[in-house]
């Protein structure tokens, strides 16, 4: 069935895009299926090159959750045993699931990223090459998971050991869902606040569109009402929000992005903790079709700008750039620009370390070559700002890249190469 895996691949994840429940319980089954049976390496060719990049957050969501099938069959040894630009790509597209609007993915992505860190020749692959600031970040975050996940157990240790020398019944820690153990902890929210919670959770997550659309108006009548309200919860309700903001259906998806940039001047920097899902999220619709949902997602980062702390949004954009195509990647260039003048005079180290790599990823030969006439404008607009905050500083960190980097850097700012 190898020769067969793309194609069924192909259809089976646009199968889990359906808003119909079952039909993309059965595409989700059927595809552990596929995968089980297939050659792991097959599969996980066929998953990186048709969902990793899909728009549909579901359709993201459930590919991360096959690959790391496909990883834990073939092991971290083979993974790491094949071309140094192979282990690049695939490093590259972990970092990218680990940084997904989706708490899922995000967590799916961590999962086969610690998979390839508990490994020996994973500090090999590191030291032969110069990380990313993303895989760095996504390794921090990941180790942190594992030790709080170790501080878990010893505190379940710690309680089996209590339970036994007190001979009393054991005072097992529960291991129910993280939205039941939400809902128990009373003692920090009212009985109110939880029916609230409960009433909004299932009015978001609900399977008619109409019913989703309440949702969202609801989640904007508690944010002007009760801000504290919905800044005491930001995590577990935009954890899910954020899906609403790439919803199948363009009503809800376009009324879900004007609905965030209302509540963006009042919840202000309570959205940090969430803004490298919301950017996610909000700069993949700049692509969409839909003049509305296009629009709605302009004026969510207008709002970003005017609302939040500009240096989280530009560490946030800058990292998106990789991801980016079409109208997507030359809207958050210009954003880029924009976000260098305000940000530089108080925090240069914050320009140097996210905004260069974006910059030299578009004066590197290929990018400017196979974009489009359009990029060319953007970046000569962001090559300048940075040129006119750093003047000659930037011909001296451009010297470091690739020699094409300086040429091109020179070419488009009319400067002379030295």
């Amino acid at each position: 069935m190898d020769h067969e895996v793309d194609e069924v691949a192909r259809v089976l994840l646009q199968r889990m895009g359906d808003s119909s429940e079952f039909i993309q319980k059965a595409a989700d089954r059927s595809l552990g299926i596929m995968v089980g049976t297939v050659t792991p390496a097959r599969a996980m060719t066929a998953f990186m090159a048709i969902g990793v990049q899909h728009r549909n957050v579901l359709v993201r969501r459930c590919t991360a959750k096959h690959l790391v099938t496909a990883m834990e069959r073939m092991g971290a040894e083979k993974l790491l045993s094949g071309a140094r630009a192979t282990t690049d790509v695939l490093v590259s597209t972990l970092v990218k699931l680990a940084q997904d609007c989706h708490p899922d993915t995000r967590c799916y992505g961590r999962k086969m990223l610690n998979i390839l860190m508990s490994h020996r020749k994973f500090d090999r692959y590191l030291k032969q090459s110069v990380p990313s600031r993303d895989l760095e970040d996504v390794m921090a975050t990941v180790k942190q998971k594992v030790s709080a996940w170790q501080e878990k157990c010893l505190l379940y240790a710690s309680t089996e050991i209590a339970s036994i020398r007190l001979n009393i019944p054991n005072l097992s820690i529960s291991h129910s869902s993280s939205t039941e153990s939400f809902f128990r902890r009373t003692s920090l929210q009212t009985v109110e606040e939880t029916e609230q919670l409960k009433e909004l959770f299932r009015l978001l997550t609900a399977t008619e569109f109409q019913t989703r659309m309440e949702g969202v108006e609801l989640l904007l009548d508690h944010c002007k009402s009760s801000p504290q309200f919905i800044s005491t919860n930001i995590t577990p309700i935009f954890d899910i929000f954020v899906l609403r903001l790439q919803d199948c259906n363009k009503k809800v998806n376009q009324r879900a992005l004007e609905v965030l940039a209302l509540m963006t001047p009042i919840l202000k920097y309570a959205l940090h903790p969430m803004l490298v899902s919301l950017v996610t999220a909000v700069t993949d619709n700049l692509n969409s079709k839909c003049s509305g949902i296009y629009a709605a997602a302009v004026k969510v980062l207008e709002a970003f700008i005017a609302h939040l702390d500009n240096a989280f949004l530009l560490q946030a954009l800058a990292q998106r750039v990789h991801f980016l195509s079409g109208q997507a990647l030359l809207d958050v260039t210009e954003h880029l620009s924009v976000l260098v003048e305000s940000v530089y005079p108080q925090k240069p180290q914050v320009v140097k370390r996210y905004t260069l790599p974006a910059l030299w990823f578009f004066l590197e030969n290929r990018v400017l070559r196979n974009r489009s006439s359009k990029v060319r404008p953007v970046v000569a607009k962001l090559a300048d700002t940075l040129y006119q905050v750093m003047g000659s500083r930037l011909k001296k960190y451009a010297a470091k890249q690739l020699p094409c980097v300086v040429k091109n850097l020179c070419d488009i700012l009319d400067l002379n190469v030295e």
